[in-house]
């Protein structure tokens, strides 16, 4: 039987663990190397302004699109459609919305459902999204 060493994961044979080792070295090179000469950054996670739904909702005013972080689907996010007058070109009376409305676009959704909707339709708060704080603006 194989001589097996603790290591950060558990019981692994010992070619296992220098070669996490050699990783983890290298991996802390790499950065310091990247920070040394801002060529690139490792980090993932870059600085975001997380909001309350009240903040997400004046970015909304402002023209901006919103989402949470704790949605499961990556791509999709909420926006404000502002009004139109009922004075619009081409006789599209019964086609405007007169009021401000906010709608999820869906159609940038990342999923590996073919079935998944890709869609922008109006679109209501529930109380777990109006009481989160892990709203962010989206690009």
């Amino acid at each position: 039987m194989a001589k097996m060493i603790h290591s950060k994961y558990g019981y692994e044979p010992p070619e296992w663990v220098q070669a996490d080792a050699r990783l983890d070295k290298w991996c802390k090179d790499k950065k310091r190397r990247a920070k040394q000469h801002g060529a690139f950054s490792l980090d993932k996670n870059k600085e975001e302004a997380i909001m309350n739904f009240g903040e997400a909702l004046e970015e909304l005013k402002r023209g901006n699109c919103v989402a949470r972080k704790g949605w499961n689907g990556k791509g999709i996010f909420i926006k404000l459609k502002k009004g139109e007058s009922l004075n619009t070109p081409n006789n599209r009376f019964n086609e405007v919305m007169t009021h401000d409305f906010i709608y999820i676009d869906t159609t940038g959704l990342r999923t590996n459902n073919p079935n998944a909707p890709m869609d922008r339709v109006p679109w209501l708060a529930s109380q777990t999204d109006m009481l989160a704080d892990d709203w962010v603006v989206v690009e």
